[in-house]
């Protein structure tokens, strides 16, 4: 209402009917005139001396300004038309960096049970909830609600984390050597910022997820891909490409999308090759907690003596991925310069989160949430694997057994130019599936998918290995191959 008064007066003053210095009537007077209250007509008047339409002298009322009047109008001779600039000149990062595509599939499903198995979801446990929110609750009651957040990260969190890693991973780790970022991605970014120059040498996995590789290309780095084996990476089989190289980006601990975990003996191979090259080892702890079926290895960082290795993890799979909250074990002799890149970058992340997640591991609500939801995938393994390796055998092959919530399928019978008709296919059978060929720079000759679980029940995933089969058969019987396993 206020704002229809001040419109009026607005137009009063426009028209002339108010004119320069005129005294406007009291906002008493005036709240009678249009059958409103006063404190409509005072908010009103306010809103138009801020706009500079009036002036309000103490002791004496409300006056039209001159400060509004319009300039008079002038004979100006047209412009002539101003040549179009050229495109705003970008850094060479900007240039090459790029946002990441869409699934494979955003097409409406043409059923209404279509099984999606292209995005990598955990289904959050309504205890898990109601524990964060119970957490989060008392944290608002408490006086000393938390403020600006620590570049480094909460003490608190630092310090639950500290004594988690110890007791759950045998990582022995002092909370200032922990470093709260907001996710695995900052983490991979602020090591590039820190260690790489563009032209710079930097070994990754073949196959890994395409962000860690595009964050090192993006910064100019020369890519050197290696690649993984039934146990992981192989220096011998690699160093002689590697030479010269600032870090290699490694995942010992559990592989994406392969699933394959490095053995004890390599990751000291690579921790010796670390020392005499001179270069760092990014441990990569993607998803470790859910893996199963293999006995837990030593972790590089805590095999390492003369600080060569920045472990990145992140607690978004474990708890609920709107949780965008991960963490980095730094050298101490890097510490301040990988704090000094996170300030330009942001304060901290988060800090009300940090402590809610803090009082959760103190709790033990978080190890109990990794442990059920551990539980609840090696079920949903076998359901998906079998029902594929019933109807496919050997048409298919899959790499590593320990997936802690995807597939990685190989289907040798299809050439990779088949993908986009298998994709389709398999979406008209009812099930929505993910190509994983973006996650080779020099994807294989044959189709690969990987093939998200975590958050499908058992039973729709052995309909989903049925209709997968189906379509592949399908695809295959289009391009003359043979119609049965």
């Amino acid at each position: 209402m206020y704002a229809q008064v001040a419109e009026s007066i607005r137009r009063d003053i426009d028209s002339g009917r108010f004119e320069v210095g005129a005294c406007l009537p009291g906002s008493r007077s005036m709240a009678l005139a249009l059958g409103v209250s006063r404190t409509v007509v005072l908010m009103a008047y306010e809103q138009l001396e801020g706009e500079g339409y009036l002036d309000s002298r103490s002791g004496s009322g409300t006056y039209v300004s001159a400060r509004n009047l319009a300039m008079p109008a002038m004979d100006v001779p047209p412009a002539e038309p101003a040549p179009t600039p050229p495109p705003l000149r970008l850094s060479r990062l900007a240039q090459r960096a790029v946002l990441p595509a869409t699934t494979d599939q955003e097409a409406p499903a043409p059923e209404s049970d279509v099984i999606d198995l292209a995005q990598p979801r955990v289904k959050s446990d309504p205890r898990s909830l109601w524990a964060w929110k119970q957490n989060l609750l008392a944290l608002l009651r408490r006086r000393d609600v938390p403020d600006f957040p620590q570049v480094q990260g909460v003490l608190d969190l630092r310090k639950a984390l500290a004594g988690y890693l110890s007791v759950e991973r045998s990582i022995a780790v002092d909370p200032d050597d922990i470093l709260i970022v907001s996710g695995a991605q900052q983490a991979h970014d602020l090591i590039a910022r820190v260690l790489l120059d563009e032209g710079d040498g930097v070994g990754v996995e073949e196959p890994c997820h395409w962000s860690v590789r595009h964050t090192y290309e993006a910064m100019g780095a020369r890519l050197v891909s290696c690649a993984v084996g039934a146990e992981g990476l192989d220096i011998e089989r690699h160093a002689s490409v590697l030479q010269g190289v600032r870090l290699v980006n490694v995942s010992p601990s559990f592989q994406f999308p392969t699933g394959v975990v490095m053995s004890e003996n390599r990751c000291r191979a690579w921790l010796q090759w670390a020392y005499a090259n001179d270069a760092c080892l990014v441990e990569d702890d993607f998803d470790c907690e859910h893996r199963f079926g293999v006995r837990a290895s030593p972790s590089l960082w805590s095999l390492d003596r003369h600080d060569r290795v920045i472990h990145v993890s992140s607690f978004a799979r474990s708890m609920f991925p709107a949780l965008q909250l991960g963490y980095m074990l730094v050298p101490r002799s890097l510490r301040e310069r990988f704090l000094a890149v996170k300030w330009l970058a942001d304060r901290g992340s988060i800090s009300m989160q940090q402590h809610v997640l803090a009082a959760c591991i103190n709790s033990g609500q978080y190890l109990r949430d990794l442990r059920r939801i551990a539980h609840g995938l090696a079920p949903r393994h076998r359901a998906l694997h079998d029902a594929l390796q019933a109807r496919l055998g050997s048409a298919m092959s899959v790499t590593g057994s320990v997936a802690g919530g995807s597939l990685f399928v190989h289907l040798p019978g299809l050439p990779r130019s088949a993908t986009e008709a298998l994709i389709s296919e398999a979406l008209a059978h009812g099930v929505r599936i993910r190509s994983a060929e973006r996650l080779y720079r020099v994807p294989p000759e044959h189709v690969t998918l990987v093939l998200s679980y975590a958050g499908v029940a058992e039973v729709a995933l052995k309909r989903a290995g049925v209709r997968l089969a189906e379509a592949y058969f399908a695809v295959r019987g289009r391009l003359g191959g043979a119609d049965g396993a």
